[in-house]
Parts: C-alpha cells; sequence; structure tokens
C-alpha cells in the first residue's frame, strides 16, 4: 500500500509540473507574440463609449476605440515571417485573451501546436478551416483551449456572469484588412452536434434557426439582437466535463477600420 501510495504521488507531482511547464511555454510564447507584433501582453481595458444599439451596422460609426488603439499599430509582416498560417491578431481588453490569430487546412493542426508550430498541447487560437480567412461568412468560428490559469481561451468562461460581460463587451480582430470589433451579445454550452456547429447554414438557409438558437440559449442578456444580415463570431473552447459539449461566446460584427485607416504593418 506504501508503494502504491508514493507511486500515486510521483505520478500527481510529475502531472502537475508538467502543467505549470505547459503554463510558462504559453506565457513565453504569447510574450514573444506580442514582442514581434509590437503589442503590450495585455491589452489595458478602457471604457468604451457608450452607443445606441443596433444590428447591421455601418463601417465606421464611430472612432477607434482607445480600448484597441494599439491594435491599429500590430505588425502583422512580422508575424507572418514567423509563421505563414497568421491571420492576425484576436484580443478581448482587460483579459488574458490577445493572441495571434491563425488558420490551417485542418482543424486538429493547430490544437497542440503553438502559434509559431512547435509542439505544445496549449495550442493555438485558430480559424475553423472552411471559413473565408477574411471573416466575410455569415458565421465564423475561432477555437481555443480553456485552460485552467485563464490563458488561451479560459478566459471565456467568466461571460457567463453579466458583470465581465459589462466590463468586457466587445472582441476585436485586426487582419491584414483592417480591424474589426464585435459586440458580445450570447454565452452558453453548446453540443458539438448542435445547430451551432452546422458548416452549411447558408446553404440550408437555416441563418434564421441559427440565431434563434443562439438567443435562446445564451445564459446572459445582453440586449444585442442580431439579423440574418449580420456577420457572427463565435469563440468556442471546452466545458472541462466531458467532450460532448462546448462553451462558446458569440458576437455580432459592430464597426470595421480598413488597413489603409490603419498604421498595420503589412
Amino acid at each position: 500500500m506504501t508503494c502504491l501510495l508514493a507511486l500515486i504521488f510521483l505520478v500527481s507531482g510529475a502531472m502537475v509540473i508538467r502543467q505549470q511547464l505547459q503554463y510558462q511555454q504559453i506565457a513565453s510564447d504569447s510574450a514573444e507574440a506580442a514582442r514581434i507584433a509590437g503589442l503590450p501582453e495585455r491589452m489595458d481595458l478602457r471604457p468604451k463609449s457608450e452607443a445606441p444599439i443596433q444590428t447591421s451596422a455601418p463601417e465606421n460609426l464611430h472612432p477607434l476605440p482607445e480600448e484597441a488603439a494599439a491594435l491599429a499599430t500590430v505588425d502583422l509582416a512580422a508575424l507572418k515571417e514567423v509563421n505563414g498560417d497568421v491571420l492576425g491578431w484576436i484580443s478581448i481588453p482587460g483579459t488574458e485573451l490577445s493572441y495571434p490569430l491563425l488558420q490551417s487546412g485542418d482543424n486538429q493542426y493547430y490544437l497542440r501546436r503553438s502559434w509559431r508550430g512547435y509542439s505544445n498541447d496549449g495550442g493555438a487560437i485558430f480559424m475553423e478551416s472552411t471559413n473565408q480567412p477574411d471573416l466575410s461568412d455569415f458565421h465564423t468560428i475561432i477555437y481555443g483551449h480553456r485552460m485552467l490559469n485563464d490563458t488561451m481561451f479560459g478566459t471565456l468562461k467568466y461571460f457567463r456572469q453579466p458583470d465581465f460581460w459589462k466590463e468586457h463587451p466587445c472582441i476585436y480582430i485586426v487582419t491584414a484588412d483592417g480591424l474589426y470589433e464585435y459586440d458580445i451579445f450570447s454565452a452558453y454550452e453548446a453540443g458539438v452536434r448542435s445547430l451551432l456547429y452546422r458548416l452549411d447554414l447558408v446553404e440550408s438557409n437555416l441563418q434564421g434557426e441559427f440565431l434563434q438558437f443562439c438567443q435562446s440559449s445564451s445564459t446572459i442578456d445582453t440586449g444585442v439582437i442580431p439579423t440574418e444580415g449580420d456577420q457572427i463570431l463565435t469563440l468556442s473552447t471546452c466545458t472541462g466535463s466531458g467532450h460532448a459539449k462546448r462553451w462558446v461566446v458569440q458576437a455580432v460584427l459592430w464597426d470595421f477600420w480598413p488597413a489603409e485607416e490603419l498604421s498595420l504593418g503589412q
């Protein structure tokens, strides 16, 4: 019995050490990416100016928010020199979520690889392989692991709390085309076989049913109501309780600043 307990202790200790090393590697990779991109490691939280809620927002409704100002100068060219799969950068200001955004032809590729392409169980933040890289689809899905120390998509679990959403209502993505601002409208747990993960929504004319599913499933009431003419962004991560369900945070495109109005490294 003593030997068995000792073995359990050693295995548990090894797992803890491995997890800590994994977290350290994620932090190191993230810091390096931010340095190369010319960004702070953590985007400062600045209050978003009040604006009436509406959908199908036209371009340039309001000036670039202070919270997203750093993204206007991100050096995408430098990131792409390291890895050509880099599409841009994704950030929720005031949280740990600030990373390069990647896409490959295989959704499995970045599950266990860092943004540089090295082996790492923490993976990277990556877009659904079938989505258009210019974010022009009706529904774009972005995946990331739910790390226990809140890195990667670990932050998303806090959107169960209305107060957290109020403090962090926007998702920003910058690509070679420009800077996109998305307003969060729902957060909930969904089955991996649910309508949420259908990749033929437009072809099957399921946009209305999809939006109804998203809003009726949400655990928070944001007052933001997207329409079939909007573009929807879904951030998808695991729940920590099995493989049958995922935790998602969804947002609708609110505004866009084209690259020529920014100082992006191309």
